[in-house]
């Protein structure tokens, strides 16, 4: 393990410690909630900046404050949460896997804050999605992973949408934003064992996928839409 992996861990550790009894803090109240989505910002600036990684953001529209949305991105690095909701400026809830909540300390707070997912358990993923709407009637945002986790063995190559994002945007007339995560595949691969590259980071947030006239017929045809942007942005900026 060489001295940058080591520092990038030990100051993660510093960071979401130094945070960590106030986001619990904001747990205790469901009207505290919205300072979660403050204090997520304060890690992630505070991690990257101490890492000496430049995280840059280019949207492709004005987001409304008055809209919700759901982004759905590219997943290839645990790195992609925490990217998302620091440039991401409206609170913002991400859809995990179930595994997530049995993680030490992280674990509380997504089991509390955040939307969890069995893949196996149909009751799961249902649950999964009347708390999207209801996270959406809160005026809040939903950051999804259509791969369903981190499963490419070579990225940054896309693996297979699920259909739940595309399901969840039409029957709650959502718009659909795709969204490119450069790099941090390279910053932080999921594999064994744990080493951290500094590299900059780039998220692109693509045109909305307007939803409002769509059918559950139009599913596979956003699905590949999505599917089509990222997959097209990546190999521009990787080949």
């Amino acid at each position: 393990m060489n001295l940058y992996t080591i520092w990038s861990i030990v100051w993660f550790i510093l960071c979401f410690s130094f945070v960590y009894p106030f986001l619990w803090l904001a747990l205790q109240r469901k009207e505290w909630h919205n300072w979660n989505g403050f204090l997520y910002k304060v890690i992630g600036k505070m991690f990257y900046f101490g890492i000496g990684v430049k995280v840059e953001s280019e949207w492709e529209f004005t987001p409304n404050p008055n809209q919700n949305y759901i982004y759905a991105a590219n997943h290839t690095s645990f790195l992609d949460i925490p990217a998302m909701i620091m440039t991401i400026k409206k609170y913002s809830i991400f859809m995990g896997k179930a595994e997530a909540g049995k993680v030490p300390f992280f674990g509380y707070i997504f089991r509390k804050a955040h939307i969890s997912v069995s893949r196996e358990k149909s009751s799961s993923r249902s649950q999964a999605f009347e708390d999207v709407k209801k996270v959406l009637r809160e005026g809040k945002n939903v950051l999804i992973y259509p791969e369903g986790g981190i499963f490419s063995k070579t990225p940054p190559d896309l693996c297979p949408f699920k259909e739940g994002a595309f399901r969840a945007a039409i029957q709650t007339q959502t718009p659909l934003v795709p969204v490119t995560i450069l790099y941090n595949w390279i910053i932080f691969p999921d594999k064994q064992p744990f080493k951290f590259s500094r590299h900059n980071c780039k998220l692109i947030y693509h045109k909305p996928i307007e939803t409002s006239n769509l059918t559950m017929n139009d599913v596979e045809k956003i699905k590949e839409q999505t599917y089509t942007t990222i997959d097209s942005t990546l190999k521009k900026y990787t080949t």
